[in-house]
């Protein structure tokens, strides 16, 4: 069996010890090297003290209420003899149950983090207990904790829009890619994409705080963007028609304003399993302007057809335009 120190906090330690020192003095042979080590420990800290006054005293109320049966003279000797290891096993046992009601406490008061993941194509909304809702988007994945002491998420990767209902005694704490977002009552998107976040800010208030070597700290307002890509974050502004257009894949719908082919493309790959390449540099840069089903990639593989007169085929179970 494990000694019990290796799992006690320092306080269940201390106590351990103290009962250690009495159960020395009561059943061992006790001398100037004993007196001297116990003197030693007594004198490190206050609370090596204290919690040794306390167990003696504990221990001296127990030994008066066992003189209350005023045995015989050589009974008193046996029975102080068998009483003294039973009582201090019995403080240790108490100590013990202290550090497993602790631990029990500690665990019980863990968080309970539930895991959400959408498919490619995919979309899902989240109803916290609080009324806060978190659309998650195509292949995304989210942690949610959520207890007595606040609410937190983490975003591995993909995009989200978060609806959260504020209180300040509960904040809400986003983490991704290192960076944390915490909601001062508001509603943001933030999209995690390999090394570049981008963070949207609808409505209200949110905290940003940057990971990066520069540690940044920014509130952010209604229209504000923050991107990060390693080491570089930049705050700009964007208008509410454009961030509203961003959302569309909450409807499965995916608005293009004068994006390139080749951004519309990527963006359509991200919703489909079935991935277009463009592989002509001069169509790459074609201007799309319109809406598309987010899961239909044939839609602007007629656009590239129809409007712009481009060469479509299949390669290896990919659709490849060009030229």
């Amino acid at each position: 069996m494990s000694d019990p120190r290796e799992t006690a906090t320092g306080a269940e330690v201390v106590r351990i010890r103290a009962a250690d020192w009495i159960l020395a003095r009561q059943t061992q042979a006790w001398g100037e090297a004993e007196q001297s080590a116990f003197d030693t420990w007594i004198g490190e800290s206050p609370a090596n003290r204290l919690a040794y006054l306390r167990l003696e005293a504990a221990w001296n109320r127990a030994h008066r209420l066992a003189a209350l049966r005023r045995p015989a003279p050589e009974e008193t000797a046996r029975g102080k003899r068998r009483f003294a290891p039973l009582l201090l096993k019995g403080m240790a046992a108490l100590a013990m149950l202290g550090i497993l009601v602790a631990a029990a406490g500690i665990y019980l008061h863990q968080p309970i983090v539930k895991t959400y993941a959408t498919s490619i194509g995919h979309h899902q909304t989240i109803a916290l207990k609080d009324g806060s809702t978190i659309d998650l988007n195509t292949d995304t994945v989210l942690h949610v904790a959520d207890d007595v002491r606040g609410r937190t998420a983490t975003l591995d990767r993909g995009e989200a829009f978060f609806q959260i209902r504020h209180n300040a005694a509960r904040p809400f704490i986003l983490s991704v890619a290192g960076h944390r977002i915490t909601d001062l009552g508001t509603k943001f998107l933030v999209r995690s994409q390999g090394a570049k976040l981008q963070v949207t800010l609808l409505e209200g208030s949110a905290r940003f705080e940057s990971a990066s070597p520069r540690a940044i700290s920014t509130v952010l307002m209604p229209g504000d963007v923050v991107v990060a890509t390693g080491e570089f974050v930049s705050v700009s502004k964007k208008p509410t028609q454009q961030i509203a257009e961003e959302l569309g894949w909450r409807r499965g719908i995916l608005v293009f304003d004068n994006a390139t082919l080749a951004d519309a493309a990527a963006e359509l790959n991200r919703y489909n399993r079935e991935k277009i390449v463009v592989t002509d540099p001069a169509a790459a840069r074609l201007s799309i302007v319109g809406s598309f089903p987010a899961t239909d990639v044939q839609a602007l593989v007629n656009t590239a057809q129809q409007v712009f007169g481009l060469h479509v085929t299949k390669y290896d179970g990919a659709i490849v335009i060009s030229r």
